[in-house]
């Protein structure tokens, strides 16, 4: 005890009379050694002379976090980022700390903005930012965005242990952690989630094969063929719509998958069919903006313009900007010989994808 107390009283008598220079280049070189608590007892006293001093703060919090004390280095990126605000890499530390300490919603909002202000654009850490962004935006309900994100992990052919369970939870909708999944579940989660990876990748045959498999495993589970559907709609609208009427066949209360069928048929021209299967997924959910889209240009497409153009200005009230809308409406304008109002919507079309 004696030898340790004469040790410190050596340190403090070292750093008396330092300026804020030789601290904070002492940390630096102590930081380098790998010799952490110096390196943060140096960090800290040169922020005592200097508090506005960001990179000591940056140091502090990178520190921190190496040695998980998660909570520390929240602290100290709030110093940082008070500094020098909308940092994407000190908001992606301190996203991935607040993960840790399980502030999800605080993690989300800087993971979000992070990875938005191009934090995963690195290739060392970009992928560990978007899993765990991914993660967050399952939980928070956002699935296509979770979707988003894993995508983008599948075309750079990244591996992690837990990349499938993610996606696979993430494509069944499943609003949880995947660490509080249970094991009968976490099987059935990761075989979709390979099998969606594959076609992320752009292995289109190996996908195929693999939820041909699922299917067969899984004959009656729910939100299966709502997956493949939804992987399926970007490339091939027809096989979309095969799967999204095996969902709605499997399970017809599910009014997300047959707003989506009706949705798909009217994208692929079959507006007849879609017209009646988007009656039933409004009378359902009157107020989802995707089942009034499919039955507002249905109805446009097959002759009854008036009730279709008041569905879409519906949709217009609450999301100015939806192009499908402003598209129909344009069709209806024109049918209906209002050459000025068609005009006007062709010009809005434009604006939206220019």
């Amino acid at each position: 005890m004696a030898a340790a107390l004469l040790a410190g009283s050596a340190v403090r008598a070292q750093n008396a009379g330092l300026t804020f220079d030789d601290l904070a280049a002492q940390a630096a070189a102590a930081r380098d050694q790998g010799n952490l608590p110096r390196a943060l007892e140096l960090y800290g006293k040169a922020e005592e002379l200097r508090p506005e001093w960001a990179e000591g703060w940056w140091n502090i919090g990178l520190l921190q976090y190496s040695a998980n004390q998660y909570g520390r280095a929240i602290e100290a990126l709030n110093h940082f980022l008070e500094i020098q605000p909308r940092t994407a890499p000190a908001m992606a530390v301190r996203g991935l700390c607040e993960f840790e300490t399980g502030a999800y919603d605080d993690s989300l909002r800087d993971l979000d903005q992070a990875v938005a202000h191009g934090a995963a654009n690195d290739a060392q850490h970009g992928p560990i930012l978007r899993y765990h962004l991914g993660i967050l935006l399952t939980r928070a309900g956002r699935y296509i965005d979770a979707m988003a994100q894993y995508k983008v992990l599948a075309s750079k052919h990244v591996e992690m242990a837990e990349l499938p369970l993610a996606i696979g939870m993430a494509g069944m909708r499943v609003k949880s952690q995947p660490g509080d999944v249970m094991e009968q579940d976490r099987q059935l989660y990761e075989a979709a989630g390979k099998a969606a990876y594959a076609l992320l990748a752009d292995d289109s045959k190996g996908a195929d094969t693999a939820f041909r498999e699922l299917f067969a495993r899984y004959p009656e589970t729910r939100s299966l063929h709502y997956f493949y559907g939804m992987l399926l709609f970007p490339h091939d609208r027809g096989m979309a719509v095969e799967q999204f009427q095996r969902e709605v066949t499997l399970d017809p209360a599910n009014e997300l998958a047959t707003a989506l069928l009706a949705f798909t048929l009217m994208y692929v021209g079959r507006y007849s069919e879609a017209a009646p299967v988007a009656e039933r997924a409004v009378a359902a959910s009157p107020g989802m903006e995707l089942a009034q889209l499919a039955l507002g240009r249905s109805l446009i497409e097959t002759g009854q313009e008036q009730r279709g153009m008041e569905l879409l200005n519906q949709v217009l009230e609450h999301n100015p900007k939806s192009l499908e809308a402003h598209v129909g409406l344009a069709a209806a304008y024109a049918r209906a010989g209002r050459k000025e109002d068609a005009y006007r919507e062709r010009m809005v079309c434009l604006g939206l994808v220019g």
